[in-house]
């Protein structure tokens, strides 16, 4: 298997998405991408392409998954099931110190009226505190939960601890690949047209 899927995102019918491995070789073509500077910008998408100076994407645009790239860093999967909407994170140690998942759900309250009550989130596999400084993991919950979301899902899955699935930046040096984490938002009549 070149990807996994998480099951509190595989049971919300209305959005799909993965998370690679290593190894993984192909990337949809009309996906829109994050330049991911480290940073804590915010960018609403409604077209495929790469977004510059950003590190979140949002969405209420059916059939256009959302890609973000990263080895260690989290991706940090929301979706607004009332709405719907969706937003992908790329939160390092920066993007974290500096609130981009609290970022993110303002937007998302601000262009699409957004209740987070109604929003579930997930921490995808990243690096843990057994080998990092910051516990990355614990700070993106507490961001999400001064957002005002309650339902989230964080793996606790350390990219460092199983190299044999995931590429880890910190372990192999700077020398890796990166994952790809997508998330696309369908309605019930294209969900399965949506090749990712």
């Amino acid at each position: 298997m070149e990807f996994e899927t998480f099951a509190p995102l595989t049971e919300l019918p209305f959005v799909k998405h993965l998370f690679t491995l290593r190894g993984y070789a192909g990337i949809p073509p009309h996906a829109v991408s994050a330049e991911q500077t480290h940073g804590n910008e915010v960018a609403v998408v409604t077209t495929p392409g790469n977004v510059p100076r950003v590190d979140a994407l949002a969405t209420r645009q059916p059939g256009l998954p959302l890609l973000i790239r990263c080895a260690d860093c989290a991706a940090v999967y929301i979706v607004d099931r009332r709405t719907p909407a969706i937003a992908l994170i790329h939160s390092g140690k920066k993007g974290t110190e500096l609130n981009i998942t609290g970022n993110t759900v303002a937007a998302m309250r601000e262009r699409f009226g957004t209740d987070p009550t109604a929003c579930r989130a997930l921490i995808s596999p990243s690096i843990g505190p057994c080998h990092y400084e910051m516990d990355i993991w614990a700070s993106i919950e507490s961001q999400l939960q001064a957002a005002g979301i309650r339902d989230i899902q964080n793996l606790r899955i350390c990219t460092a601890c199983h190299l044999d699935r995931y590429y880890s930046y910190r372990a192999e040096k700077g020398h890796t690949g990166r994952m790809y984490a997508l998330l696309a938002l369908c309605r019930r009549e294209i969900c399965l047209k949506i090749e990712m």
